[in-house]
């Protein structure tokens, strides 16, 4: 009897030994994080995301260079506008990717930077250089019959300055060098900076890149604004191929969004996003491809 109940405390004490061997493993397991292995505790919620094709829509000769992509709600079309003249295409199609434009439509204008305006209801942009602000007139079928220039000037950090609508704060942003400056929508210099930490999840990381490097890497006349708080900024990364997206708050990267195109992106226009799309176009195919997370 004695002999079975020494044998019954060891094995209780073997088990109790093996139960406290594990409970560090688990700990630690919880310490180190599962899943993604980029969160760390410096880096929680950062994501890495890819983007694939999910359209591409054909632009006719006129213009080397790619403004921007927009989408009416209302009309539910895209408008696809190539920078450079007044008589460069401006593509308009729907969602299906079938063009609802004829050849003879253009931009009407010199286009920079275009957005729509939901507390307008109206597509507008800015122009290259002294060209002014802009709003379109549509037709019954959503196509612009005619082009009202509503502030005539260059109201824009350069020339070449392409604005994108912050919907949430209703200002215009427009990239320049590494920092965001703001306008009103009626093209009045908020004398308001946004600092981006380009390349940095957080302050570990620094304050983010220089502007040389900034130049050899990034489209450094584009970005885009998504709405989707704690994403809000995207920055196009040509290098790496990848959008970055930024926290309007902080300035700091929250996620990545690696995009599977099968050439390079350029380093200044041609990058657009509209309707949960970023859009990327190919000079060389004169395609605009629509990639979707």
């Amino acid at each position: 009897m004695l002999r079975i109940l020494s044998i019954f405390l060891i094995s209780i004490l073997s088990v109790s030994s093996i139960n406290a061997q594990r409970k560090p493993v688990a700990a630690v397991a919880a310490l180190m994080g599962a899943g993604n292995s980029e969160s760390g505790s410096s880096n929680k919620g950062f994501q890495t995301v890819t983007a694939s094709k999910i359209m591409e829509i054909k632009i006719p000769e006129g213009g080397a260079n790619a403004a921007a992509v927009v989408y009416h709600p209302k009309e539910k079309l895209y408008y696809a506008a190539q920078c450079g003249n007044e008589s460069f295409p401006l593509v308009i199609f729907d969602a299906d990717g079938s063009i609802v434009s004829n050849s003879e439509q253009t931009t009407l204008i010199d286009i920079r930077g275009l957005w729509y305006n939901p507390d307008t209801k109206k597509i507008g942009g800015n122009g290259y250089k002294e060209f002014g602000w802009f709003t379109y007139e549509l037709d019954r079928k959503g196509l612009p019959e005619k082009i009202d220039v509503f502030k005539q000037g260059r109201y824009q950090p350069d020339d070449h300055s392409l604005g994108v609508l912050n919907t949430d704060d209703n200002e215009v942003m427009f990239l320049d060098g590494l920092n965001i400056v703001c306008y009103t929508t009626e093209g009045v210099a908020k004398r308001k900076t946004i600092q981006i930490h380009i390349g940095s999840k957080n302050e570990e990381e620094g304050s983010g890149i220089s502007a040389t490097m900034f130049e050899e890497n990034y489209n450094t006349r584009t970005l885009i604004y998504t709405g989707k708080e704690g994403t809000e900024i995207g920055l196009l990364n040509v290098t790496k191929k990848q959008v970055e997206l930024y926290n309007i708050k902080t300035g700091y990267m929250t996620k990545v969004v690696k995009l599977s195109l099968s050439f390079k992106p350029e380093t200044y226009f041609n990058f657009s996003y509209a309707n949960g799309i970023y859009w990327f176009f190919n000079k060389e195919t004169r395609y605009w491809h629509g990639l979707r997370e």
